[in-house]
């Protein structure tokens, strides 16, 4: 996985996601909220779950920390506001630098298009950071949506082919064939 620009981060993890599974609990965003101080203010949280479709369908969405990282590519040269953590992976913000939503050419960037959020209060993206090596969300997910896989190292692209309107069409239409014009 790069890190900065010219040496490479080590990789503590991987949060691994199974949109299929998720109840909409969300119990995910108040654990987010809760662990980075915020208390329980899940609009906050660095993991959402969007709803969709009729049903509704539930899908989690989060940073998956992209191999070619294009949020921190998006960030303005006069700014380098953004920047990967050399251990974890993960983006990390300077705040101060930061124009938060004002700019919003991360969020633009994102090929996931909807898994950079900016914080209510302050404007500043939020990114997932693993909560250090140890996501709090995948300890609290009641259906195993959420797993942590110490030490794994693939490429969280793979989730960014999809938006998460796509992934919500593709689990309905497992769910249910007749929207597709097919009768049981």
């Amino acid at each position: 996985m790069a890190g900065e620009p010219g040496g490479a981060a080590r990789v503590a993890g991987a949060l691994d996601v199974n949109h299929s599974a998720c109840s909409g609990c969300r119990l995910c965003e108040v654990v987010c909220s809760v662990n980075h101080g915020e208390g329980y203010f899940p609009r906050a949280s660095r993991i959402r779950v969007l709803q969709f479709e009729a049903g509704p369908i539930d899908v989690p969405v989060v940073c998956h920390r992209c191999s070619d990282h294009p949020c921190v590519a998006a960030c303005p040269p006069k700014v380098k506001a953004l920047s990967i953590d050399p251990e974890l992976g993960t983006v990390r913000v300077d705040n101060e630098r930061c124009l938060g939503i004002k700019c919003s050419k991360c969020a633009r960037a994102c090929t996931h298009k909807t898994a950079v959020f900016f914080h209510p209060k302050t404007g500043k993206p939020l990114f997932c950071d693993l909560c250090s090596g140890a996501p709090e969300c995948a300890k609290v997910c009641p259906t195993a949506t959420l797993s942590y896989m110490a030490g794994s190292a693939f490429d969280g692209k793979h989730y960014a082919k999809s938006s998460p309107p796509e992934i919500a069409r593709s689990i309905a239409s497992r769910l249910s064939p007749i929207r597709r014009g097919r009768r049981l």
